[in-house]
């Protein structure tokens, strides 16, 4: 790590500082024992994988989605004191943008769009978190570790969707689970409070409880485990990632619990797009199976009433399956789907995977991947939720009633404003999204107005 000079700026390197680690022969040696999986161009794929969307029926008709919701998160650290940069605060803002699809795209067969009608098309709603980060603590709390399960379990209660607040949709995705006792008592596997107690499946209120055996305090937002990946001196960006992916879901969940009870024959008009898989990774990805349940359960309450169920749609930016997507794109035709079954997943894209025996994401995805080509000969990555019954072969589109609707969307709701984008989560994006520059500069001060000259809120070593 450099120094900073008293004027604060950043001691600079040797211009030639690199050369040592080019000419050290074990780099080298060691640099040529490693492999790297990267597609060969021009590679032909297998055309079973591949089928034309031409040939998957619909559920419903073109138009039958009037609406689309986007859900996206933004999550920023940034440092309390100039003079102690390791101690910081996270923010995190969640977001979602209601699309009127049918008064948007009526502007494309305009020859100029008005940005009036655009404007009434969009409304949107966000909820904005702070945290603790390292060296800051809540007030009632001794550690970092424990000031983040204070200040999960109070956003939880304080920040709503809807009608409910995060912990009603947090403790009904519990109850799937089986994690809700018959005192409406949140179970924690273990104690959260200290890694000496040895408390074991305790049943915590909603309003948090001591523990029975140690005497500290337990919160029932404890049983997401946030806290583990906490650290007391260091970047908490990690733990910042986790917890706004769980909110973004929560968020979701909410919405299609609040139309399920007030409009449940709206659903079916209704696209909800996700910016991301639909998965959850960490100590927090068990909650990935009460969500695919929430979503059996409402569609087989809808099938009852033979309603159609919402199409739901993850969609990803970044990462391993978007890199592999991009570079076979030239290998699948558009207006083409393609299916990616296990072995493809490990032979081409997750070569690294030891344990292949398992279905990929079986411990971590509420959604099947798959590639599309649009029309437009856009590439996008795509997860729908996952089937009930576990079928066979789930990578076939014949599981999925809906996949049809949902490449038609895509192929009207896609731009070329940014690669491979969907309308409204470039919207939803723009909308949460804090400016690196700016944003983190007002953020840093807001954080220092209330923490970074009050000597009374600086606790000594």
């Amino acid at each position: 790590m450099p120094y900073r000079s008293s004027s604060r700026r950043i001691q600079r390197s040797r211009s030639i500082g690199h050369v040592p680690i080019v000419e050290n022969e074990f780099i080298r040696e060691r640099l040529g024992s490693y492999r790297v999986f990267i597609p060969e161009p021009g590679v032909r794929l297998d055309a079973d994988l591949l089928i034309n969307a031409i040939h998957l029926q619909p559920v419903a008709p073109k138009e039958a989605v009037r609406w689309a919701i986007a859900i996206d998160g933004s999550p920023h650290e940034v440092p309390v004191r100039e003079e102690y940069p390791s101690t910081r605060v996270g923010y995190i803002q969640i977001g979602g943008v209601l699309v009127n699809l049918r008064q948007m795209l009526s502007q494309s067969r305009e020859h100029l769009v008005d940005p009036a009608i655009i404007r009434e098309s969009i409304l949107a709603s966000l909820y904005s978190v702070v945290l603790p980060g390292s060296n800051v603590c809540h007030a009632d709390m001794p550690t970092v570790r424990d000031s983040w399960r204070a200040e999960v379990h109070r956003v939880f209660h304080e920040c709503r969707v809807e009608d409910f607040s995060l912990f009603d949709i947090y403790k009904s995705l519990m109850s799937i689970s089986g994690r809700v006792t018959e005192d409406d008592e949140i179970l924690l596997a273990k104690c959260s409070a200290s890694t000496d107690c040895g408390a074991v499946d305790v049943p915590v209120p909603v309003q948090g409880r001591p523990c029975p055996q140690c005497g500290q305090p337990l919160f029932p937002t404890d049983a997401l485990r946030f806290h583990e990946d906490v650290s007391e001196h260091d970047s908490n960006v990690l733990v910042l990632n986790r917890l706004m992916q769980v909110l973004e879901h929560l968020t979701m969940v909410g919405h299609l619990e609040w139309l399920r009870r007030r409009a449940s024959h709206t659903l079916g008009t209704i696209a909800f797009i996700f910016d991301g898989p639909l998965a959850i990774f960490g100590p927090q990805a068990t909650l990935h199976r009460a969500i695919l349940g929430y979503l059996h359960r409402l569609e087989a309450e809808l099938e009852e009433r033979s309603l159609l169920p919402p199409l739901i749609i993850g969609v990803e930016k970044s990462g391993q399956f978007v890199e592999h997507a991009t570079a076979i794109a030239d290998s699948i035709p558009p207006g083409h789907l393609m299916m990616l079954p296990d072995e493809y997943i490990y032979s081409r894209i997750l070569t690294f995977r030891q344990d292949t025996s398992r279905p990929y994401g079986a411990d971590t995805y509420y959604g099947q991947k798959f590639f599309y080509k649009t029309l437009k000969n856009q590439i996008f990555t795509l997860t729908v939720p996952k089937r009930p019954g576990q079928p066979d072969n789930p990578w076939e589109p014949r599981h999925y009633p809906r996949l049809a609707d949902s490449l038609s969307l895509i192929e009207q709701i896609a731009t070329v404003l940014y690669e491979n984008a969907l309308i409204p989560v470039a919207l939803a994006h723009e909308y949460v999204s804090i400016p690196l520059r700016t944003g983190s500069r007002v953020l840093q001060l807001l954080s220092q107005q209330y923490l970074g000259s009050s000597d009374q809120n600086s606790r000594s070593s």
